[in-house]
């Protein structure tokens, strides 16, 4: 009989253990950003500054939880018009930054359907600035974040939501700085929106 319940085990027991196993997608993603830096002093107008990001991402869930790991390289600026004394338009001047981020994240299913699923989620992301370019007419100028002024290292809060559709995933987050955007004494906050559509293996 000891021999019976022994042999039920080690059957039915790896069974159960997989029944619980977490559930595991990699995705790929890319999408569209805005981002404002937003002055504590007055008479200073934030700077909106859009672009685009592409990145990659693992997400482990487990029955209603779930946590996400992210890769994202991400390029957003502006473009200045130079006004001369007589109200003469010059050829713009272009601004672009690069940056990488590092989110990590953690949330809640809502909804968890076979093709249907929703996410909201919350998190710390970890934004790296690396090389940026100034262009004006045909000359392109490189420039570090020191030199712009701005941290290398910054750490922001994000709260954003995502639904599964199939195998697509699209997802929508918006993000504050935790730490000075600049090098300066002037507090600037960062705030980010990001949208991405990404495909779940």
């Amino acid at each position: 009989m000891k021999i019976l319940l022994f042999l039920a085990f080690i059957v039915v027991a790896p069974l159960i253990l997989l029944a619980q196993q977490p559930k595991m997608n990699m995705k790929i993603f890319a999408g569209i950003n805005t981002n404002t830096f937003v002055y504590r002093t007055e008479n200073v107008d934030p700077d909106l500054l859009a672009g685009l990001q592409l990145g990659t991402g693992l997400r482990v869930s487990k029955r209603r939880a779930f946590v996400e790991g992210d890769i994202t390289y991400i390029n957003y600026g502006l473009s200045v018009n130079i006004y001369g004394d007589t109200d003469t338009i010059f050829d713009p001047i272009t601004v672009r930054m690069n940056s990488l981020e590092v989110p990590l994240l953690i949330g809640y299913i809502p909804v968890k359907k076979p093709v249907f699923k929703c996410y909201l989620y919350g998190g710390l992301i970890n934004r790296f600035s690396l090389k940026g370019n100034l262009s004006f007419r045909d000359e392109t100028i490189k420039f570090s974040p020191k030199e712009f002024d701005l941290h290398t290292y910054n750490l922001l809060v994000r709260f954003g939501t995502q639904i599964d559709i199939a195998m697509f995933n699209f997802d929508f987050n918006y993000s504050i700085g935790v730490t000075n955007s600049f090098r300066s004494d002037i507090r600037t906050n960062s705030h980010a929106m990001q949208f991405s559509i990404g495909y779940l293996f």
